[in-house]
């Protein structure tokens, strides 16, 4: 406990506390006027239950017109059937009476006897056929001759003639000779020779009968309410007139027996739904009819709670803002100030007891904070001095490192981005004439990347000097750091150079090609070779290839932070063509630390003045032949 109230002191009791109000005492006047804001959710519950109320009004008025209607239409359609068959009677009636006439008195059988006869009997037509089906005399003297076979509405009547016990009386059907007007037909067996009579007997009452229980005319004139339409489907076809408004309606998705919503010449209406028989109705009372009341009340109620809400909200709005928001906001201008780096602020926020305590306790927090940042930082800027001096003796630092060999010159610098990094490079003799040398970049940066750095170049060059190939010290190594390891990698690239030959064999894993300087005095990028980066696949295969380097031939190996080093007044990096120019431009018997430093000072130059954002690390090695 000591050594905790040591780096977090606790600061001395303030007198004010005893003579500050308690936050929750300040508030509690506040806090309880907010309850009157359940004047708008009382508002809000009345909408609901006005529309609720409307809708649950709008399907029981137009369920019962649709009840209404229906059976006014089923009295209509049993009127019809029964006035239908009364006439069907009446008509057999006369037609017998006609054959029994003309069975007594054949002759004359001419036009004004028939049309004695029709009006004696109140008939319109008569037909008289003979055996064959054909007209002999009629009333009206038109259908005279007329073949009954050739017509579908009269070629009913011919099995008349081969039974003479048979009476049809067709359903009410438009007369061929006078359309318009429709005619209850009906045909006996004649009395006096072979053949038929017809009679036609013009109904009003079976007409007028048919037109009440037609739906398509009944319906277009029934409305209810105000401006509530009904409206009938038969066969998903409107029955109502085509001049009536139609409503938008897709018939396969109307749910019935509840209410919906449907537009009716851009009148949104509230619409219910029935099956009645073969017909669906469909009853529509317009929105604004059924709201008219409810809307008008909800107005008055809603601008009287607003008026009242806003007043409520402004007091207490005003009231939050001098207890709690004014304290808020001095509390975070301070803490901005801290999180700024600016330690020494004060938090000084005395309105209520709350904030005071608050206040001393932020205060006692940076005190604290202030201490044990200083101690963190005296222990990190030591570790972080231990580790810069012991990744510097993990990299060659001694040039010339082989003054006694003259068949080449090399050099390699490299300058973390931060106190340590990840960049990494070596080079050294595996036996009498093969140099072995390098350049890797680890992921990431700082002491973590440091350690990985160190790990892989003590794998690199134990394997290498254990005497295998090239693809296999690169392969074991990719093996050992891929071992639990989930989030650090390596890029490099390794080269084996024999010094008597000029024959140089390389792997690239995953790092940037290399610059090789030609006969010609110029550097080009070397191809580079497909192949992963280390650490990732344990398994991972690696092959090697290679190149002769003639006298004065120069290679370059560098890392990302060369070509990826950003200027500070455009978005544009250092790149690779800017590298290729600058090291152009170094003379070809150049030592390899120029070659390296005008590779560096180009860089620097390019970047002056923008935040570092990697290590930058480059070896040079140039081949001049071997010793005489």
């Amino acid at each position: 406990m000591q050594a905790i109230r040591k780096f977090f002191p606790t600061s001395a009791p303030d007198k004010r506390l005893e003579s500050t109000r308690p936050l929750n005492k300040t508030f509690l006047l506040g806090t309880a006027s907010i309850t009157f804001a359940s004047i708008f959710a009382s508002s809000f519950g009345s909408f609901l239950f006005e529309t609720r109320s409307a809708r649950r009004e709008a399907a029981q008025t137009i369920h019962a017109k649709i009840f209404e209607a229906a059976e006014q239409a089923q009295r209509a359609r049993e009127t019809f059937l029964f006035v239908g068959e009364h006439e069907r009677n009446v008509s057999l009636c006369r037609g017998r009476a006609v054959a029994e006439i003309l069975r007594a008195e054949p002759e004359p059988l001419d036009e004004a006897r028939l049309r004695a006869l029709a009006e004696d009997l109140q008939l319109d037509t008569i037909d008289v056929v003979d055996g064959s089906g054909v007209c002999v005399a009629a009333w009206p003297a038109a259908t005279v001759g007329h073949d009954y076979a050739t017509k579908p509405e009269t070629a009913a009547f011919l099995p008349i003639l081969d039974d003479s016990t048979l009476e049809i009386a067709q359903p009410l059907r438009e007369s061929v000779t006078k359309p318009g007007l429709f005619y209850q037909f009906s045909a006996v067996a004649r009395r006096d020779a072979p053949g038929l009579i017809e009679v036609g007997l013009r109904s009003e009452r079976t007409q007028a009968a048919r037109d009440l229980s037609n739906l398509a005319r009944f319906i277009g004139s029934f409305q209810f309410a105000k401006n509530g339409r009904l409206f009938v489907y038969q066969n998903n076809k409107l029955l109502n007139d085509a001049e009536t408004s139609r409503p938008d309606l897709n018939l396969d998705e109307i749910p019935l027996g509840e209410i919906f919503t449907v537009s009716v010449d851009g009148s949104a209406c509230f619409a219910y739904a029935e099956r009645r028989d073969e017909n669906l109705f469909v009853g529509a009372l317009p929105q604004r009819e059924i709201f008219a009341q409810r809307r008008s009340t909800l107005i008055l109620i809603f601008l009287a709670n607003t008026l009242l809400f806003f007043g409520v909200f402004a007091l207490i709005s005003l009231l939050t803002r001098k207890l709690i928001v004014d304290g808020i906001v001095a509390i975070n201008r301070s803490l901005a100030k801290i999180v700024d780096g600016d330690l020494g602020e004060r938090v000084d926020v005395a309105t209520t007891r709350e904030f005071l305590e608050l206040s001393n306790g932020l205060n006692a927090t940076v005190d604290a904070l202030q201490g044990a940042i200083d101690e963190v930082k005296r222990r990190v800027d030591k570790e972080l001095e231990l580790a810069r001096r012991i990744q510097t003796a993990a990299l060659p630092s001694v040039f010339p490192p082989f003054p006694e060999r003259r068949e080449f010159d090399i050099y390699a610098e490299n300058s973390p981005m931060a106190s340590v990094g990840g960049d990494m490079f070596d080079y050294f003799f595996v036996d009498e004439n093969r140099l072995f040398f390098y350049v890797a970049d680890v992921s990431g940066h700082g002491v973590p990347a440091a350690l990985f750095m160190m790990k892989t170049t003590a794998l690199v060059k134990n394997l290498a000097l254990s005497g295998l190939p090239l693809s296999q010290v690169v392969a074991q190594t990719n093996r050992y750091l891929a071992e639990n390891n989930d989030a650090t990698f390596v890029t490099a690239f390794f080269c084996l150079v024999d010094v008597a030959t000029g024959r140089l064999e390389y792997v690239d894993a995953g790092h940037n090609p290399p610059f090789l300087r030609d006969p010609d005095g110029k550097f080009r990028e070397i191809e580079p070779q497909i192949s992963l980066l280390l650490g990732v696949v344990d398994d991972a295969e690696f092959e090697s290839a290679t190149l002769d380097l003639a006298p004065g031939a120069a290679l370059v190996l560098f890392t990302d932070g060369v070509t990826e080093a950003a200027s500070a007044t455009s978005p544009e990096q250092f790149g690779v063509r800017r590298a290729l120019k600058t090291l152009d431009a170094v003379a070809t018997d150049a030592p390899a630390a120029q070659t390296v430093r005008a590779l560096f000072d180009a860089v620097e130059t390019f970047a002056a003045g923008a935040e570092r954002s990697d290590d930058v690390t480059a070896l040079a090695f140039r081949y001049d032949g071997p010793k005489s």
